[in-house]
């Protein structure tokens, strides 16, 4: 399962570069060095789409979370995000069957929101959500080919968090994102990729836990502390989720020793 799109980073970057001058360029070229790299197998798309939303949270202006929705055999799921925070925003509009990133998705939209603007599309939605400290949301749909996957939502605390730059860059990582998506169903198909998001939704409680471990223990935030996760899972050649688990099973252990 192997993506090549060094010619069409080119192209972008090169346009983000006459747009935008530096800050695009640079932006462009960060979010490529960390999207670079073939996928081999079913295995390696969740990996890579968790690098992915880290990747524009770090490199997009304004971003503050970020996650992907991915829509398989008519169900969406939240296949990677940086805030779990963000997921209520997710639920809410798998619940009701609407919203910004579902009209993304359905429609091939790319959607806006000013959750102080008084939105009215989607009443159902904006009705049930509680945005907390997100002002702004921006979906994109994820398409290759003619399909459409899902969508790349970007949310920021700031009213009118993202410009014409920001908007070019996310549409980048939107692309590779769904390139990803597309070669893994060519791969396996709808099915086998559906059940590849089950089991990372199932091994996602662990490893929040395991964040939670580490923000106590080393008094850092939510990315640091994935980050910390994520490095340490590297250098000992363990899955994520292996590695989370060995972290909770060792707390707990530790706390019944205590008792």
């Amino acid at each position: 399962m192997s993506i090549d799109t060094t010619d069409e980073d080119a192209r972008e970057a090169e346009a983000l570069y006459d747009d935008a001058g530096q800050r695009g360029l640079g932006a462009a070229a960060r979010l490529m060095d960390d999207l670079a790299g073939n996928l081999e197998g079913l295995d390696d798309l969740t990996p890579y789409l968790e690098r992915l939303v880290q990747s524009v949270n770090a490199n997009i202006d304004g971003c503050d979370c970020v996650g992907v929705t991915v829509v398989m055999e008519d169900r969406p799921r939240t296949a990677a995000y940086t805030t779990a925070g963000t997921l209520e925003i997710d639920a809410v509009q798998y619940a009701v069957g609407d919203g910004p990133c579902l009209d993304a998705f359905r429609n091939g939209r790319e959607n806006l929101v000013d959750f102080a603007g008084g939105e009215e599309r989607w009443p159902a939605f904006i009705e049930g959500c509680d945005p907390g400290d997100v002002q702004t949301l921006l979906a994109l749909p994820l398409e290759s080919d003619g399909r459409r996957f899902g969508a790349l939502n970007l949310y920021g605390y700031a009213r009118n968090a993202f410009d014409h730059t920001d908007l070019a860059l996310v549409r980048m990582a939107a692309q590779r994102a769904a390139d990803a998506l597309a070669a893994a169903v060519d791969l396996s198909g709808a099915r086998e990729v559906a059940g590849q998001m089950e089991q990372a939704m199932a091994s996602r409680a662990v490893i929040e836990q395991a964040k939670g471990l580490l923000m106590g223990r080393h008094q850092i935030d939510e990315m640091v502390a994935f980050e910390l996760l994520r490095r340490q899972s590297q250098e000992q050649n363990l899955k994520l989720r292996v590695l989370a688990a060995q972290l909770v099973a060792e707390a707990r252990s530790s706390r019944s020793e205590a008792i």
